[in-house]
């Protein structure tokens, strides 16, 4: 991961809630209270700021395996990949606190899809 990276906020409309507006508040804070604090309010928002970056990331991944584990059922009818699927599904519902509604949509999508063809 490149500064750049770090640095350009993650899109609109994507799977997590954008929290790009609770980093900039983050560093705006910190460089007010920088020498009070001796510099640990950027640290903190660093931290934030790369939290989201590699929570972004993993989501993003998460989705895409499904999405293609959805393929491979439509192309090989394997019942394995729906369970793939519905673990994961279920595991990002209850642990991932932070997603948008266009990613609960995607994952009850995904999870009905499972429930039809698994029933």
């Amino acid at each position: 991961m490149n500064w750049k990276d770090l640095i350009k906020p993650p899109p609109a409309e994507g799977y997590i809630k954008n929290s790009s507006n609770l980093v900039t508040a983050l560093f705006i804070l910190a460089g007010i209270l920088y020498y009070p604090t001796n510099g640990y309010g950027a640290v903190i928002a660093l931290i934030v700021l790369i939290g989201q970056k590699v929570l972004l990331a993993q989501t993003n991944k998460d989705f895409t395996e499904m999405q293609l584990a959805e393929k491979q059922f439509q192309a090989t009818q394997n019942s394995d990949y729906l369970r793939f699927i519905e673990a994961r599904a279920t595991q990002m519902l209850r642990d991932n606190k932070v997603l948008s509604e266009k990613g609960k949509k995607e994952l009850e999508r995904l999870l009905s899809i499972v429930k039809n063809h698994l029933a």
